[in-house]
């Protein structure tokens, strides 16, 4: 079975990107499954980064496809869970002077529950994107639900 959600959240610039730019915003789509006999779903998300330059720098923006596993460390109900991926993602700028399409993965944790036929989830993870001359890397909180 397949399920879809949504998720969204802070997205706080680290290294490099956070002497450029603004804690900024992340936006999710999501759909996942796991496939029968594994022990990882598998979830595939499309996702949009917002940031806000600094100090009259220019706003930049991050649109990500990536694939995750999911690994619970329970069976079912509440539980805990690893999540790690890889993707393709898409850096410009608001002013659209530059951009570039640019590999990156993420690992982080993140903790579900069950509400009615929902699942709700919050997550925190690790992203970094490799991007020519500077290092996109960002942590982003987000709060989501599956359908």
């Amino acid at each position: 079975t397949i399920h879809f959600g949504a998720s969204a959240g802070l997205d706080i610039p680290l290294s490099d990107l956070s002497s450029e730019v603004q804690t900024g915003y992340v936006l999710n789509g999501l759909a996942a499954g796991t496939p029968r006999g594994w022990p990882v779903a598998l979830r595939g998300e499309i996702s949009y980064a917002g940031f806000s330059g600094k100090k009259g720098l220019v706003s930049q923006n991050i649109t990500s496809l990536m694939m995750n596993a999911v690994l619970p460390l329970a069976a079912s109900g509440n539980t805990p869970y690893f999540i790690g991926g890889v993707g393709l993602n898409h850096i410009s700028t608001f002013a659209g002077l530059n951009s570039e399409n640019d590999l990156g993965f993420n690992f982080g944790g993140g903790w579900k529950w069950q509400v009615g036929d929902m699942t709700n989830f919050v997550e925190l993870r690790y992203y970094y994107v490799s991007h020519t001359g500077v290092s996109r890397q960002m942590v982003p909180l987000t709060f989501g639900v599956m359908f």
